[in-house]
């Protein structure tokens, strides 16, 4: 049976992890390093001790890697269980305009995904939601957790926005009247809900005007979701009335061919999936791979995300291509640690391992950007040692031993 260890408590002793590579996240690289945590936070990382510390828990890292717990931006996990199966997906409400909807009441802590994800080191993700013009606000989670109260980090770190863009399919006319319809509904629900959040006791409660006061002052970010060039263009000639806002892209596809405008408008950029094919058919087969790196280049700061829910395990593989295409490993890292808990205002708990941050450390044998070479040996959340096994590895054994593989 498998073991479920809840953290509802403070770290009991204090740990040392000895003789480590310690990847901090930032860029930097510690060999035969150390990391001391107690009461679930760090309180030394260093090439060398700083002190004794009584009946500590010494780890002996010889020879392995500790990071800091991944993060998966821009996910389904945990809103979606079986796409085939309607009844488990929790992730996409009716109309055009629901900021007030909250993927995190929906995100299921009991999901046989989830497990997958941390199996690899995924400790945090941002499950978000989909659909119409405004989906609604997501949050910062951790896998491990017994139910959404127990999960969260950040509450609602933003609201996301669709921005419209022309299907390949169907009558253009008619959907380019349809786009410029839904901008225009869209600027009037921007005029509208800042109108509101100026009105110090309102008669009338309005829960989506409400759910948008965080974004008017700068609480919360606008995500702004955008695939292609034209439309990013778009995007970015509209929100420039709103420049001063907390806005982080998420998405463009394109991004490469809009550098310098990107550059200008400076914002940061979410993007979604390396492992997959061209946007056109001109490009090089490659290009997905080096979008990173070009917007790293112009000074925009990047982060990784991974769509869909199952396929967000493979996140640490899609920054590990990257990395082969005009960055570092190290930079790699950065694109699912640092950057993406800066771009979500959760950089003063997570996202790197430095002083008083959270002790959520995972140790591995070997690179966790490399698919051959990655083995998750263990994970600390808050400083508590947590399981990650799931039923894909109950299974494994399962079979292993039934037919005598071993």
């Amino acid at each position: 049976m498998l073991l479920f260890t809840l953290i509802t408590h403070a770290q009991v002793n204090t740990h040392i992890i000895e003789h480590a590579t310690i990847h901090i996240g930032n860029g930097e690289v510690i060999d035969d390093g150390y990391i001391v945590f107690q009461e679930g936070k760090i309180i030394h990382v260093g090439k060398n001790l700083n002190g004794a510390y009584k009946n500590a828990v010494i780890i002996d890292a010889t020879g392995k890697h500790a990071y800091p717990g991944l993060i998966c931006l821009n996910t389904l996990l945990g809103l979606n269980e079986i796409d085939a199966v309607r009844a488990t997906r929790d992730y996409q409400e009716v109309g055009q305009l629901n900021p007030n909807v909250r993927s995190l009441i929906a995100y299921n802590t009991d999901s046989k995904l989830t497990p997958t994800a941390k199996f690899n080191g995924i400790v945090y993700i941002q499950p978000v939601p989909t659909g119409g013009l405004i989906s609604g606000s997501s949050s910062m989670v951790r896998t491990h957790a017994w139910n959404w109260e127990d999960a969260v980090v950040q509450h609602d770190d933003g609201i996301h926005l669709n921005w419209p863009e022309l299907s390949h399919w169907g009558d253009k006319g008619k959907q380019l009247e349809r786009k410029s319809e839904l901008i225009a509904e869209l600027s009037k629900f921007f005029d509208e809900a800042i109108a509101y959040s100026k009105i110090t006791s309102p008669v009338e409660i309005n829960l989506r005007f409400e759910s948008m006061k965080k974004i008017w002052s700068n609480q919360a970010n606008l995500y702004v979701h955008v695939s292609k060039a034209k439309e990013t263009l778009e995007a970015i000639q509209f929100l420039r009335s709103y420049a001063h806002l907390s806005i982080v892209w998420v998405g463009l596809e394109q991004a490469h061919l809009i550098t310098d405008e990107l550059k200008s408008f400076n914002k940061p950029v979410v993007l979604n999936m390396s492992h997959r094919l061209p946007s056109s058919n001109h490009e090089d087969i490659d290009m997905p791979y080096k979008v990173a790196a070009t917007l790293l280049n112009k000074g925009i700061r990047v982060a990784l995300a991974h769509g869909g829910s199952w396929e967000s395990r493979n996140l640490m593989f899609n920054a590990g291509t990257c990395a082969a295409y005009g960055m570092s490993k190290e930079q790699a890292l950065q694109l699912i640690t640092l950057n993406a808990a800066i771009i979500t205002k959760t950089d003063a708990k997570i996202g790197s391992i430095e002083r008083n941050k959270s002790a959520t450390i995972v140790i591995t044998n070997g690179d966790i950007l490399d698919m051959k070479s990655s083995a998750v040996e263990r994970i600390f959340i808050d400083g508590n040692p947590v399981s990650f096994e799931s039923d894909q590895q109950l299974l494994y054994q399962k079979f292993i031993e039934k037919y005598g593989l071993k």
